[in-house]
């Protein structure tokens, strides 16, 4: 049998990249019916079929099959396109992730009769009770099953359902095996195999017939066998589906096959759990176009043409003129140079996506969100053409579904609530993204109740997150904020789709970890818009270098918001906390070196350097010893070995062959 598991990672994109297009297409087709629409999803629900078979991936296949004749009923009958044939498709797409997800963790796999049957319930298709998952294949016939496929024959499940009025099922069945098997077909199993005709309960026994499967090899293509069988007033329906080997009959044709004194070992169970090395072989992948691939061989070329440019010049150094030899060596050095920076800009253009890759998640979220909690929503995205890097696309999609979940939940009124206040009694969120400068932008907005700072003060206040005096300090704006508190809620009753209190403090500290920044702009009655600032890659960000007791460290230059020097007297003990004022701001003061528990070095000017740091809605000021400038870095991460360094991101090369660690500002400002 043919390895199959060095197909896996290319099966599950092409997988995951269909599901998404049926997604999209499912929430067009509600919107209006479109025979295109359903072409669409026919064929990527094809794709998926042919594709699951292929990877013996059987529960997936035949799900698909279903769900294939659902719209293959569509597109032909044109129905009404109701909220039940929505749903019903809904569902079975989700049931087709359902089973994929368990799939990649390789866990036992989801009952989905349930939804099959809604299938049938829809189109009105006779349902068939007998269960493919109830016909095997004793060992002898497994090994002749293997046989035929070793053979170039096709292995097929032949599910045939009989009419209600059909008054001989026994004898009709005996008739169709037989011009099955007349038409170049071996029955190799069938559910009616247990089944005695010279039972004194004749006519009971008989009623078992109307429904059986059978299991056949065959030359015949699965339309000529169904055309073979058709034509029988008496059959009301007939289905042919390709049969893949279960693992218990494989392992009985892997011991027929061994000699006798080979056999004793088993075929691992599918459904028990692998091991963790293997569950992790499942790498990331990222698709990248042939143009940019070309783009970068050429300038691997360059570099080539350049080093052999270098390796002549050392050889013929020495008997040409100095002056003239240093002249040429700067000018390859800086076409490398050049060079070096579009090969940078290349492959980090091969680390990224679209974001139309995230956004396109989160219609279907608003659809049914809308659904359940009855109100009227859409969702209006722009900039879906900004690409970002791959790794901060995942790990954006938890604090953008908390965003809208909360949205959706609190922020937008309910229709009477909206038409009262003179709004449109449909609420709309919206996504747009685009570039700034060496950022991406995320605006995410929606025109419902807005925040109310004094409501969130207040209810800080009662559940103990801030105190009395804190209280009194924080405007309106400010007070905002506080919901982005472990364990703040305004939310009076906790309901399945927000109001735990965990939803925003996720959003914040995502975003943080992201090396990204969050800012809320919120008008009461009017609605409230969240700006996230995230940058375009977490592979080579732009750094401020700076020396602290000797050492040099690295500040990422997005975090940094600010850099001033100030006088020893400028600094102030402000409730117990060394502070500073930046343009009439209270800021926590911090010397980076007590910080990270360096000694301090004798400063040697009136003035103390500080850099003023931001991170999410906080911001801290550090005094260090030295500022050197800034220069693009690549991150190098410093692995597990050294356990626990929250306070480091990671770690970079100098240009004279030194170490600078670079510091996690979102983790030193928060503690």
């Amino acid at each position: 049998m043919m390895d199959l598991s060095a197909y896996r990672d290319i099966f599950i994109e092409e997988l995951n990249d269909q599901l998404e297009r049926m997604d999209q297409s499912l929430l067009a087709l509600e919107q209006s019916f479109s025979a295109e629409l359903v072409q669409t999803l026919f064929r990527s629900a094809h794709t998926i079929k042919g594709s699951a078979s292929t990877m013996d991936f059987r529960e997936l296949s035949d799900l698909t099959h279903e769900v294939e004749f659902a719209l293959e009923w569509v597109r032909s009958e044109k129905p009404e396109v109701t909220a039940e044939l929505i749903d019903t498709l809904f569902r079975s797409l989700d049931a087709m992730k359902e089973l994929r997800d368990q799939y990649v963790r390789e866990e036992p796999y989801t009952d989905v009769r349930a939804v099959v049957d809604e299938i049938h319930a829809l189109i009105r298709k006779p349902k068939i009770d007998v269960k493919l998952q109830s016909v095997s294949l004793k060992p002898v016939n497994a090994n002749v099953a293997q046989e035929a496929v070793l053979k170039g024959q096709q292995l097929y499940a032949v599910q045939i359902l009989l009419r209600e009025d059909c008054l001989m099922k026994g004898p009709r069945y005996h008739i169709l095996r037989k011009r099955l098997e007349e038409g170049g077909g071996t029955v190799l199993s069938c559910s009616t195999e247990d089944i005695d005709l010279d039972d004194p309960n004749k006519d009971e026994q008989d009623e078992h017939y109307r429904q059986f499967v059978m299991i056949i090899a065959s030359s015949l293509s699965d339309n000529v066998i169904k055309k073979l069988l058709s034509g029988d007033s008496d059959i009301q329906s007939i289905e042919v589906k390709p049969y893949l080997l279960q693992s218990s009959e494989a392992a009985a044709t892997l011991e027929l096959s061994k000699p006798e004194n080979e056999i004793g070992g088993s075929m691992p169970d599918p459904a028990s759990p692998v091991s963790e090395d293997k569950a992790k072989t499942m790498q990331p992948t990222v698709r990248v176009s042939v143009e940019r691939l070309d783009h970068l061989m050429n300038l691997v070329g360059e570099l080539l043409i350049d080093q052999t440019s270098l390796a002549d010049l050392s050889s013929s150094g020495a008997r040409k003129d100095t002056s003239l030899l240093i002249q040429n060596i700067g000018g390859v050095s800086d076409h490398m140079g050049r060079v070096i920076k579009e090969l940078q800009d290349g492959v980090m253009k091969t680390r990224m996506l679209p974001i139309d890759q995230l956004f396109n998640r989160f219609p279907r979220l608003v659809r049914d969100l809308s659904q359940k909690l009855g109100k009227d929503l859409e969702l209006v995205i722009h900039g879906g053409e900004t690409e970002l890097d791959r790794m901060i696309i995942e790990e954006l999609s938890d604090p953008l579904i908390h965003l809208i979940r909360n949205s959706a939940d609190h922020g937008i009124e309910s229709e009477q609530e909206r038409a009262a206040n003179g709004k449109p009694t449909k609420g709309r969120i919206t996504l747009t993204s685009f570039h700034e400068e060496n950022h991406v932008v995320i605006r995410y907005s929606d025109d419902g109740r807005g925040i109310d700072g004094d409501k969130i003060k207040a209810s800080a206040l009662a559940k103990g997150i801030i105190n009395e005096e804190q209280a009194a300090r924080l405007n309106a704006d400010e007070a905002v904020h506080l919901i982005f508190e472990p364990g703040f809620s305004t939310a009076s009753t906790v309901s399945d789709v927000s109001g735990r209190g965990v939803g925003m403090d996720i959003v914040r500290s995502q975003i943080g970890r992201l090396n990204g920044i969050i800012d809320i702009d919120t008008q009461v009655g009017v609605g409230t818009t969240f700006t996230i600032r995230l940058p375009l890659t977490l592979a080579i960000i732009k750094g401020l270098l700076v020396k602290v007791s000797g050492r040099v460290l690295i500040l990422p230059m997005y975090n940094v918001a600010e850099i001033v020097r100030i006088m020893p007297t400028d600094i102030q003990m402000i409730q117990g906390q060394q502070s500073i004022l930046n343009h009439g701001r209270i800021v926590p003061f911090n010397r980076l070196s007590e910080k990270l528990n360096y000694a301090n070095s004798e400063r040697r000017s009136k003035t103390i350097p500080i850099v003023i740091v931001r991170s999410v809605d906080k911001v801290a000021a550090y005094a260090v010893d030295e500022i050197i400038g800034n220069q693009e870095v690549v991150i190098k991460t410093l692995g597990t070995y050294l356990g626990a360094m929250n306070h480091l991101s990671g770690a970079t090369i100098l240009g004279n062959g030194k170490v600078a660690l670079i510091l996690d500002a979102s983790y030193l400002v928060s503690h």
